[in-house]
């Protein structure tokens, strides 16, 4: 083979793998662009700068807007969840964040505490991970997820694998870089959103109790001991919803209890934060912006009674001062 065929082969194999790489972002389901935004802001902070982080689910996610926490309170927060997260998701990224960041405290929202991704395929939420950089952690998190299964995995690293199918639903987004039209950056992770919906929030005394399986409790435990090992305090919580009616409060409480952590159950303090049935709901399971930002300053309230922590109002040039 003469050298002219050998690099007529090498850029035939280029652009094969170009153009596998390019269909698999067209045919990318475009709801996870604005979850992998959240993640690609986290990741361009300055290192060891901020000092309490947000982790959780959709309820953490869309329910804390971390900005109040610095207006009323001066508490430099990044709200670093993400949309469906079950428990070992948010396992990943809290161990993510510790790569680059040492807060001083952590508040985790526990509404997927007992539920887990394990032995399955490739979906919305695993896949919105291929955003986090790779580490031992990130590892363990496909193999809980994938179990060894080598197709799997193709899917995740070769996306158009998983979502060639997806060829007869695109849309006009799926042409773009990203559909992702929030700025992390200034939201400091919040996922903003309006609307109002009016929920009837169920009487949290009379939910059925649920237990806290061994899975989930390994992992909890992991993020407990890692975060006494660094001192680093720790803030259970659970946001209020309309929907189901099952509750892991008494068992989290008793956990916290046990292991040297807060835990503070919103639905008992909803009136206590001035979060109203009526207006500061956007749908069954998340608050607006005016909820979010009342649920922000009661937690900020408790964080800034119970913690040392910085008040950044007077640091000149702070990362927070020139948010929308």
């Amino acid at each position: 083979m003469t050298v002219k065929q050998i690099a007529a082969s090498l850029l035939c194999l280029v652009l094969i793998l170009l153009g596998i790489v390019g269909l698999g972002h067209i045919t990318r389901p475009t709801g996870d662009d604005v979850a992998i935004a959240g993640i690609e802001a986290f990741h361009q902070l300055p290192e060891n700068s901020v000092d309490v982080i947000v982790y959780g689910s959709s309820h953490a996610w869309r329910n804390v807007n971390v900005n109040a926490m610095y207006d009323n309170y001066g508490i430099g927060a990044y709200n670093y969840a993400s949309n469906w997260q079950r428990w070992d998701t948010t396992w990943l990224f809290f161990h993510d964040s510790l790569r680059t960041q040492s807060p001083k405290v952590v508040l985790i929202e526990t509404f997927h505490v007992n539920s887990n991704i394990f032995d399955d395929d490739m979906d919305g939420e695993v896949y919105y991970t291929t955003a986090i950089p790779d580490s031992p952690y990130k590892r363990e998190y496909l193999d809980m997820c994938f179990e060894g299964d080598i197709g799997r995995y193709l899917s995740y690293y070769i996306p158009l694998v998983a979502y060639h199918e997806n060829k007869t639903l695109l849309t006009a987004d799926n042409f773009t870089d990203t559909s992702n039209t929030v700025d992390f950056l200034d939201t400091k992770g919040f996922y903003p959103r309006d609307g109002q919906f009016v929920a009837d929030v169920k009487d949290w005394t009379q939910m059925e109790k649920w237990v806290i399986g061994d899975r989930s409790l390994e992992m909890l435990d992991d993020i407990v001991n890692t975060c006494h090992e660094r001192g680093i305090e720790v803030v259970f919580f659970t946001a209020p919803w309309s929907t189901e009616e099952f509750q892991y409060f008494d068992v989290m409480q008793q956990y916290a209890d046990e292991h040297g952590c807060a835990y503070i159950n919103m639905f008992e303090h909803m009136a206590d934060a001035g979060i109203s049935e009526e207006t500061d709901f956007c749908d069954p399971h998340h608050l607006n912006i005016s909820g979010a930002t009342k649920m922000a300053n009661y937690l900020g309230a408790y964080l800034k009674e119970h913690y040392d922590l910085t008040d950044w109002r007077t640091v000149p040039g702070n990362m927070w001062e020139n948010h929308a």
